[in-house]
């Protein structure tokens, strides 16, 4: 073996002896394993729970209920209601559905809605002029479901603002079900109302029900493709703020770790069996493990929720490939700017001047996160994913997120201007972490710091 392979195995060696040094310095800690493993792990429990516990069986609501009005007309519409429900039983209905069925001629839907406990509900009609108030003593003993009073003027065909129907429950009544009794009262009074002036409250309905649109997108070749809110805004930006997390959280780790190691002068150890610049090395290679660690416990905790949500049709293998392609790139630019601020100063609070740039400019991707995911093919977000170092963010709102696709040339483009602009930035750094490494005193100004980086 020639001296110069000699060299350079041992400086590999080195190297991975100070990342696998800050890996375990980082990793082997309470925090971490909490923040990095524990959280997602219950995050995923919590998500296949959810679903469980939602979709439980729920105790009917049984009992009588008891409906003062004019003519009867209300608390027959509701008992239709309810017979209906009944029936129906407790109903699944897709996400979709967010809007209640047409009433059919003659009562009140038959479908529940979707947070409507199941029902077996009688309804006692009473005259306005009843003793109501010993009804309200059975409603505060529990005895009847509760009390709902129509007022008179509520049927007329032009009813007076201000008058309300009046519901009674008791204190222990459960929030769904005082929700249910409500809207079904609203809703007997209006059919009752239309039904007492000769029209047709579902005919009515029917011609006012809106026709859901379904829109695509037209590419240039004469492709459709289907218009979804979720991939164009929300998925986009959770995966950009999970690489943000990921890269930022191991980027500062790797400030407060250089900070402290010169501070405490072990820094002068460790540059006694190796140089600058394959410390640098090793730390950043040794806190990219972490953020990768990170990275891959909250994506699996991510993926988890697309597949209870069952979207995971959104996200492809080569997106997601190409996702941890601009992750390394966006971490290996923000890890070597922390470092260079760490190395010239000697506490946290001299690094506050300093780091507030670097801040600003990492926090440019969530600044434009709406702009660019509205029109990830416009002219902002083409240019800003030339631009290191948030190209890569940006790439990732724009590969996320773009219908047709994002043409493959700047794909290209910007993988080689953000890798070098990578390579510009880490040497950068490196010079800056040489020279910063070892100064005490005064922290330098950012026009030092760029004669540091000039300096031969």
């Amino acid at each position: 073996m020639t001296g110069e392979h000699r060299t350079t195995s041992g400086r590999m060696g080195r190297i991975g002896a100070i990342a696998a040094r800050e890996f375990k310095q980082t990793v082997l800690t309470k925090s971490f394993i909490f923040g990095a493993l524990v959280l997602p792990v219950i995050m995923i429990g919590i998500g296949a729970l959810v679903p469980l516990l939602v979709g439980g069986t729920t105790p009917p609501v049984v009992g009588t209920l008891v409906v003062a009005d004019k003519d009867g007309s209300v608390a027959e519409q509701m008992r239709l209601a309810f017979d209906a429900m009944r029936a129906t039983g407790k109903v699944a209905i897709s996400p979709s559905d967010t809007m209640p069925p047409p009433m059919p001629m003659g009562g009140l839907g038959g479908v529940p809605m979707p947070d409507d406990p199941p029902v077996d509900i009688t309804v006692m009609r009473i005259a306005l002029d009843a003793d109501l108030q010993r009804e309200q003593t059975r409603v505060q003993s529990g005895e009847i479901l509760g009390l709902v009073e129509i007022p008179a003027a509520l049927l007329q065909s032009a009813p007076p603002a201000g008058v309300d129907i009046s519901v009674l429950v008791p204190t222990a009544s459960p929030a769904k079900t005082t929700a249910m009794i409500g809207r079904i009262a609203r809703e007997a009074t209006v059919t009752a109302r239309v039904a007492a002036a000769g029209g047709d409250l579902a005919a009515a309905r029917a011609l006012l029900s809106p026709p859901s649109a379904a829109t695509a997108r037209v590419s240039n070749e004469g492709q459709r493709s289907r218009e979804r809110f979720e991939i164009r805004m929300i998925l986009p930006g959770a995966f950009m703020f999970l690489m943000w997390i990921a890269s930022f959280t191991s980027a500062n780790q790797l400030l407060t770790s250089t900070i402290e190691e010169k501070s405490s002068k072990v820094i002068e150890v460790l540059l006694s069996a190796t140089s600058p610049l394959e410390l640098l090395a090793g730390k950043i290679l040794g806190q990219s493990l972490v953020s990768l660690v990170m990275l891959g416990m909250y994506g699996i905790a991510g993926m988890v929720g697309l597949t209870l949500l069952a979207v995971t049709d959104l996200v492809d293998v080569p997106t997601i490939l190409l996702f941890v392609v601009w992750f390394l790139l966006g971490y290996f630019m923000c890890a070597a700017m922390m470092a260079a601020v760490g190395s010239a100063v000697s506490d946290l609070r001299e690094a506050q001047t300093l780091v507030s740039p670097v801040m600003l400019l990492m926090m440019m991707p969530m600044m434009l996160w709406l702009p660019i995911s509205e029109n990830p093919t416009g002219i902002l977000a083409t240019v800003t994913s030339f631009i290191p170092p948030i190209g890569p963010f940006v790439m990732v709102l724009r590969t996320m997120g773009a219908v047709e696709g994002i043409p493959a040339w700047q794909v290209g483009a910007a993988l080689f201007t953000n890798a070098i602009g990578a390579i510009a930035l880490v040497w950068l750094g490196a010079r800056i972490f040489r020279i910063g490494i070892l100064m005490q005193g005064k922290p330098p100004t950012p026009l030092e710091l760029l004669r540091w980086a000039r300096a031969r």
